[in-house]
């Protein structure tokens, strides 16, 4: 019965070949249209992931860059604290140097020594200084004359010079 059915439809001229081959043609299209597009997606995801990738290297190269500038300005800072320390390490020397000078002058001239001892020995520095045709040589050779004085006369270099020297053999080192 359904033969009967085909037979009157081709007789009356319904051809199921030419349905059929349509309906493939259109199939075909529609497939070749979706592989197109499938196709132009695969590649824009392909170059998205590429400029991704890139992305990722260019930031990685500049991280790794900027970790060589920060590691070198880090050993730059260390330097500097290493001299810092350095630096106050001398300074504290020099501050213990110049407190003990400083407790020696206030021993020194604190202390209830017989300043004409003093005096005789800053003397005794200055005719050291100075030859025997200067004019001080008799004032000091008199061991009564006045430093004061001798120091007026002679010119004040003499007197700084003797007052260094007589500072040093007690241990104060002046500049």
């Amino acid at each position: 019965m359904s033969d009967d059915i085909f037979e009157k439809m081709r007789t009356n001229g319904f051809d199921f070949s030419q349905y059929g081959s349509n309906m493939l043609s259109h199939i075909q299209d529609d497939m070749d249209e979706r592989n197109r597009l499938l196709q132009t997606e695969l590649q824009e995801t392909a170059e998205r992931r590429q400029r991704m990738q890139e992305a990722i290297e260019q930031t990685a190269n500049n991280t790794s860059e900027a970790n060589v500038r920060l590691e070198k300005i880090i050993d730059n800072q260390n330097k500097h604290i290493d001299l810092l320390e350095e630096q106050l390490r001398t300074s504290k020397a020099q501050l213990e140097i110049d407190e003990d000078q400083l407790k020696l002058l206030r021993e020194l001239f604190d202390s209830n020594q017989d300043s004409l001892a003093i005096e005789q020995e800053i003397a005794d520095l200055i005719q050291q200084q100075i030859d025997s045709n200067h004019p001080i040589k008799e004032f000091l050779a008199d061991k009564g004359g006045d430093l004061a004085v001798a120091g007026i006369t002679a010119g004040v270099p003499i007197l700084w010079t003797a007052f260094k020297a007589f500072l040093s053999s007690k241990g104060i080192i002046l500049p």
